[in-house]
């Protein structure tokens, strides 16, 4: 399988992870001119964006790495632009990275890390 149909089925997996627990899915793969949010949900009045980062063997770390600073600052841009777009405001907002390990086809393993990333902009907390 190749990297963005690796990609798509980790999106899914997520998805599902995330439904299972409650979650609400609000959108996928949001895009605008500063980035994209792989999956925007809701639970108990919370806005959640999340980083789904996919991985079909462990030799290059943890995929959670692979959020740097760069890709971070595309985030709270893309965040940002959201927000302002639905005029969305007064509403807490988690930024979390999901880690789906597709090492065994038939038992797909996903880790969801809230909260992940922490170093965003004082405008996100509520």
């Amino acid at each position: 399988m190749n990297r963005k149909e690796m990609g798509a089925v980790g999106e899914k997996l997520a998805q599902d992870f995330l439904h299972d627990r409650g979650y609400t899915i609000v959108e996928t793969n949001f895009l605008c001119r500063f980035g994209e949010a792989d999956i925007i949900a809701t639970r108990d009045g919370e806005l959640t964006f999340v980083e789904v980062k996919t991985r079909g063997q462990e030799l290059f770390g943890y995929p959670s790495e692979s959020v740097t600073p760069t890709k971070r600052k595309h985030i709270y841009k893309v965040v940002e632009f959201y927000l302002y777009k639905n005029k969305i405001e007064d509403v807490p907002v988690s930024l979390d990275v999901i880690e789906v390990y597709l090492l065994d086809e038939n038992n797909p393993r996903v880790i969801h890390i809230r909260n992940a990333i922490i170093d965003r902009p004082k405008s996100f907390y509520k």
